[in-house]
């Protein structure tokens, strides 16, 4: 059992700490109630997630608990610091508790690859045949680097997987449902230097184009220095939260997915900075009406047509919009970069 804590905090109080010791990968894992607090906290609390109704969103819920895998830096009596500041508040009413992992897959990698698929019509949409490209599962602190993959039905891939850095990546050939995709509780990612190349046949009817996306309370990944000559920022429902784009270049031209019993689109604190958009389409590029406690900076002038979301949270989002219209003004250009600047 753990003593409560705030979202941020690094050293946590446990009960027992007689098999924890410094370097081990724990999970520490936050349950919900029969309120759904849990999921309202993860929305940036107050009046529209204390209105949301969670109860149908049977997929949403079969996402608790939140699961997230931190190393132990430091055991002194029944205090036990993180590499990582705590992503969530830890409150008893959530049974908060670390946990140990099964053996995870770690400090592997994949580099210096092409993956070329036999070149075959992408399906219809739900019905891919599985020629895909690189995907890191249950996987923690791995990598891929100066990787490319050709003619691919879904791309990369983070499922239940953190603390891994994709660099120097490519998406290319005849067009993909998912380029990039992040989900079932993938945490705390670096998506850098990436490209969503134009596809190099017409759509063909039926399909569905993605982009980058996140889903399945998949929190605190950054997708920076991108180009995607073709997607979206799919954000795909399952009420992900935290998670910054920044730096990219986009010709958004895709649709997000996401059943309706996944709930919301955004959780809180979706960040959304230095964002060029090629063709004006507003639809997930600016989130200032849709994603509560969101900061949508320097993105390029935009309207809605396509694909047009509503709030899923009703009154104030509390979100911030700034520098709309000049990305060349923001300062600085890149936030991820900035940030590890900051640190060190």
């Amino acid at each position: 059992a753990l003593a409560p804590a705030r979202q941020g905090d690094r050293t946590i109080t446990v009960a027992d700490t007689s098999h924890l010791t410094r370097g081990d990968l724990v999970l520490l894992r936050i349950a919900d109630d029969a309120s759904h607090t849990l999921l309202e906290h993860m929305a940036g609390g107050g009046e529209g997630p204390e209105a949301y109704y969670w109860d149908d969103k049977t997929k949403l819920t079969s996402y608790v608990p939140y699961e997230w895998p931190v190393r132990i830096t430091r055991v002194h009596g029944r205090q036990v610091t993180l590499e990582r500041p705590l992503p969530l508040d830890i409150r008893p009413e959530w049974d908060p508790r670390l946990t140990t992992t099964v053996t995870p897959l770690v400090n592997s990698a994949v580099e210096g690859l092409t993956l070329e698929a036999v070149l075959t019509p992408q399906s219809e949409h739900l019905l891919d045949k599985g020629y895909n490209g690189v995907a890191f599962q249950c996987a923690y602190d791995c990598w891929a680097d100066d990787v490319t993959v050709r003619n691919v039905d879904n791309g990369f891939g983070l499922v239940g997987a953190s603390a891994n850095t994709l660099t120097r990546t490519r998406v290319e050939g005849r067009g993909s449902h998912h380029p990039y995709f992040c989900r079932e509780g993938s945490h705390d990612n670096l998506i850098e230097d990436f490209t969503i190349a134009q596809r190099t046949v017409p759509a063909p009817a039926g399909t569905q184009l993605h982009g980058i996306n996140v889903e399945g309370l998949s929190s605190y990944n950054v997708w920076s220095k991108g180009v995607m000559e073709m997607g979206t920022f799919d954000s795909h429902r399952g009420l992900p939260f935290a998670n910054v784009r920044t730096d990219i270049t986009v010709n958004n031209n895709g649709q997000h997915g996401g059943d309706a019993s996944a709930g919301p689109l955004f959780g809180a604190r979706f960040t959304h900075w230095n964002i060029r958009v090629t063709n004006g389409r507003a639809g997930l590029m600016k989130i200032d009406g849709l994603a509560p406690y969101s900061a949508s900076v320097g993105i390029s002038t935009v309207s809605e047509f396509g694909q047009i979301d509503v709030p899923d949270f009703k009154g104030d989002l509390h979100a911030r919009l700034e520098a709309y219209g000049t990305p060349e003004s923001v300062r600085p250009q890149n936030l991820h970069d900035a940030q590890r600047a900051l640190r060190h």
